[in-house]
């Protein structure tokens, strides 16, 4: 027999009563959450993420466990792992032109922070005695 909602409700909030009521505090937070779990008739249901051929091939990853297996493992065939090679990205005109006025070397220093000195008197006193 399926019952109403407000059934359901009337059962939990009877559930969530006699739970605080026997129960300690810390343990009654956690009635109202079985309680509703335990009402539902909803099935659950899992999300699997990845790419479709990821979730196609579902094949358990081999285990190198013992020497044994070890062995018998074979190498990777590179070409097949690796794919296919893509073609470089073209500079757009901005980036060739900064590109071109761009001067080789290093860069320029920057500022010293401000308060360095107080901060490794703090940090480090035995240091600046």
């Amino acid at each position: 027999m399926s019952k109403t909602v407000f059934e359901r409700v009337a059962l939990a909030r009877k559930a969530l009563v006699l739970g605080t009521a026997f129960c300690a505090p810390g343990a009654a937070l956690l009635v109202p959450c079985a309680v509703r779990a335990a009402t539902d008739d909803t099935t659950t249901t899992s999300i699997q993420r990845g790419p479709e051929a990821e979730r196609a091939l579902k094949t358990p990853e081999p285990s190198y466990e013992t020497r044994e297996e070890r062995l018998k493992a074979k190498p990777l065939d590179w070409k097949t792992t690796a794919g296919k090679p893509t073609k470089p990205r073209k500079p757009t005109v901005a980036e060739t032109a900064v590109m071109r006025k761009a001067k080789p070397g290093s860069t320029e220093e920057g500022k010293p922070h401000p308060n360095a000195d107080a901060e490794a008197r703090k940090l480090h006193p035995e240091e600046w005695k």
